[in-house]
């Protein structure tokens, strides 16, 4: 299946140079999707309710850029997401998050309403390979066109987070832990995202890669300038294209191989519009280590040492400066592995699965990754 990724350089988030920009990747990925008089989801990237400068979230000049051309086509536009896995699906937690992304702003730009509806659906996908069957957020469900506006960032435990992983949004906040928990080897983890992009199937993806954030993504990390808008009408396509721009091999991404396994995606993705030069000093998650696509079909020793994890995975350290006692991590910890001791948070690292999911959502950066003395030496081994 021939995938195009339209590229345009884009040097910050001023208004008018990111409209042209998202203009320019549009149009070169093949132009948007038929909208006219149809309802349009416009998917963002809103994990938490981090401030816009940390490079967690979708930044708003490019969802307000993607939404104009949506209602300057003809689509009627509805806004909406499910934020990350430790808060709740709520009107109260939606105020919050759209507050604090610009998404409020956003939407008196457009001049409509936010989203505030927190119903969802069951949907099923007979064809799955690790799931035939997903809750959906009723936004997901009832549009006729859906644009997936992610944002290019490092992940602990999928090590990339950009189309495919963005789609995950779609399943209602506390709903997400169940899926660390069923799916705690990543490459399990990936055959479900992918099951949920074919159920989903966006018609479009958009990525705010202007700054990205390398190190330990999604919310731990650093933001990282990287200069680009892209573009795809193929989630996979796109991802492949992010993934060469920060140096990470496509064929190390478990979501990219799954989807090649399919057959949803050639291996090589064209790139129309501004060259993409990749970004030589990014800095991948600490979890990430490179493979060859031909050991993922052997189940070479990494995938082993994976899910014996205790061994080889860098375990949850808390730093007790950092730590408020927040309960943040004890709620989203899908084994319950997390606990408050004397105001401060502690792990059972026998019990801990390596999902990472305490790290993802941890809004005051006090969780530390750190291996044992054995992993250490097998990832220098192995890497």
């Amino acid at each position: 299946m021939k995938s195009i990724t339209g590229s345009a350089k884009c040097s910050s988030y001023e208004k008018d140079l990111v409209f042209k920009a998202v203009e320019k990747a549009v149009k070169a990925a093949g132009g948007l999707p038929n909208v006219n008089g149809k309802r349009v989801l416009l998917k963002p990237n809103l994990l938490s309710d981090a401030a816009i400068d940390r490079a967690v979230t979708t930044h708003p000049a490019v969802i307000y850029a993607v939404g104009k051309m949506i209602i300057d086509a003809g689509g009627i536009l509805t806004i909406a997401d499910s934020p990350g896995a430790g808060i709740m699906y709520n009107q109260r937690s939606l105020k919050r998050v759209y507050h604090k992304c610009g998404i409020e702003d956003v939407a008196k730009e457009l001049g409509i309403e936010l989203n505030y509806d927190t119903g969802y659906q069951e949907r099923t996908i007979p064809e799955g390979v690790a799931m035939k069957r997903f809750t959906v957020i009723n936004q997901a469900c009832d549009a006729e066109v859906i644009i997936s506006v992610c944002k290019l960032k490092t992940h602990m435990f999928a090590h990339f987070s950009g189309a495919v992983k963005n789609t995950f949004g779609v399943v209602p906040g506390l709903d997400k832990p169940v899926f660390h928990s069923r799916f705690p080897d990543f490459t399990d983890f990936a055959e479900m995202l992918v099951d949920l992009n074919e159920l989903i199937k966006p018609d479009m993806v958009i990525m705010d890669a202007v700054i990205g954030m390398e190190g330990n993504g999604p919310m731990g990390g650093s933001p990282k300038e990287v200069g680009y808008i892209l573009a795809s009408k193929s989630v996979y396509g796109l991802d492949v294209t992010a993934q060469t721009l920060i140096g990470m091999a496509p064929e190390s991404i478990a979501t990219t191989i799954s989807a090649l396994r399919r057959g949803l995606i050639d291996d090589e993705v064209e790139v129309e519009g501004d060259e993409v030069i990749p970004v030589t000093d990014f800095t991948p998650p600490s979890t990430y280590r490179v493979e060859v696509k031909e050991s993922w079909h052997k189940k070479n020793i990494y995938r082993r040492l994976q899910r014996v994890g205790k061994i080889y995975a860098p375990s949850p350290v808390i730093n007790n400066k950092k730590c408020v006692g927040c309960g943040q991590c004890v709620r989203i910890c899908p084994v319950k592995a997390a606990k408050i001791v004397q105001k401060k948070a502690t792990f059972d690292l026998t019990n801990c699965i390596r999902c990472y999911c305490c790290h993802e959502m941890c809004q005051y950066d006090a969780i530390d990754m750190k291996r044992s003395a054995i992993g250490t030496l097998v990832h220098s081994i192995i890497r």
